[in-house]
């Protein structure tokens, strides 16, 4: 859709900081999320009155949906940009009974997996016919690009079918050798479970979901993932095992047997990243933990096991963050001092 002027004008002046988010609150300047430590930072401008900031939501919404925010609606979601230049995925809500406005800046492409490092070990899952993938680490690790930028491989790869459910969609995927259909929470479909049951019923073949949160959206994936599909899907945790354990803990406890077969037979890999500076200066490189079960995994995780205590040899193409870390040191792509100041987790 159009854009107001003046977000219009905001946006242009932040642009050549490469923001991922911006904010419109009420008695603050407009405040960015910038890199490479992603905190907030306010522009040296006035601060928005609440007249401003209705006034951009208005033109974004119209008045009869504004009217609707806090008694019937939570959020109001709109996408606008100009073409070949940027796209905003825009969230509108109130807070203590006035209109406030979240910009996400849409990804202009998907970077390729030798740009994100991706490991091998986890590029290898592209040629996975079936089974569970899961991307984990805390927010704003970069998550959800390592897994895009898998998902466009198999893009550029494979003749296949490949759904996705977003909430919201953060960048458009060009169909390459592949088909695509990308669906939008609240656009397309009204809820993640939803838009699992929408891509099951049209012959889909890799399957890429938001974080899942509940139990019937997990339950979806692990159906989509028992009847032949490729699911790739996130999490927010910090290991590998913290990850498993995040999904597990979403099931009650008289699901839990169940859940722990279910993830045991189809879990086909977990990563776990993080972001740190380059020695170089050149922004910041993902640091990886990779997980690939085999049957003593699998094993433990059918039965409740701790993964950590393993003490036989982990499969090939497993490593943990320090490991990986230590492994960017060696080769100069990170310094001591930037390693140090990680907080990389130990183990699994």
């Amino acid at each position: 859709m159009t854009m107001p002027a003046r977000l219009e004008a905001i946006v242009r002046e932040v642009l050549p900081r490469d923001p991922s988010d911006l904010f419109l609150l009420p008695g603050e300047p407009p405040a960015l999320r910038v890199p490479p430590d992603f905190v907030i930072e306010r522009l040296d401008q006035d601060p928005l009155t609440e007249q401003e900031v209705e006034s951009i939501a208005t033109a974004l919404a119209g008045h009869e949906a504004l009217t609707a925010l806090g008694a019937r609606d939570a959020r109001i979601r709109r996408r606008c940009g100009v073409a070949g230049e940027f796209g905003l995925t825009v969230s509108i809500a109130k807070a203590l009974g006035v209109y406030t406005i979240a910009c996400r800046f849409m990804q202009p492409r998907i970077p390729s997996i030798e740009e994100v490092s991706l490991p091998a070990a986890m590029v290898a899952m592209a040629d996975a016919p079936n089974g569970l993938v899961l991307f984990s680490g805390p927010m704003g690790s970069g998550k959800t690009t390592s897994m895009l930028a898998l998902l466009d491989h198999i893009n550029a790869t494979k003749a296949a079918h490949i759904c996705t459910v977003e909430d919201p969609v953060n960048v458009y995927i060009t169909p390459r050798k592949a088909i695509v259909q990308q669906r939008e929470v609240g656009e397309d479909v009204p809820t993640i479970l939803a838009g699992i049951q929408a891509a099951l019923s049209q012959d889909l073949d890799v399957l890429m979901v938001d974080e899942l949160k509940n139990v019937a959206e997990l339950e979806g994936c692990f159906a989509a993932a028992e009847t032949g599909h490729l699911v790739l899907t996130q999490v927010h945790e910090e290991t590998p095992t913290g990850a498993i354990r995040r999904v597990l803990d979403v099931f009650p406890e008289e699901m839990q047997e169940r859940a722990r077969r279910a993830l045991a037979a189809k879990l086909r890999a977990v990563c776990s990243q993080r972001l740190i500076r380059r020695k170089d200066g050149r922004g910041r490189v993902a640091v990886y933990a990779v997980l690939i079960p085999d049957e003593e995994t699998r094993e433990a995780i059918a039965h409740g096991g701790d993964l950590a205590s393993r003490e036989t040899p982990w499969p090939a193409g497993c490593q943990t963050l320090p490991d990986a870390l230590a492994t960017l040191v060696r080769d100069g792509v990170v310094s001591k001092e930037a390693a140090a100041g990680l907080a990389a987790p130990e183990g699994w």
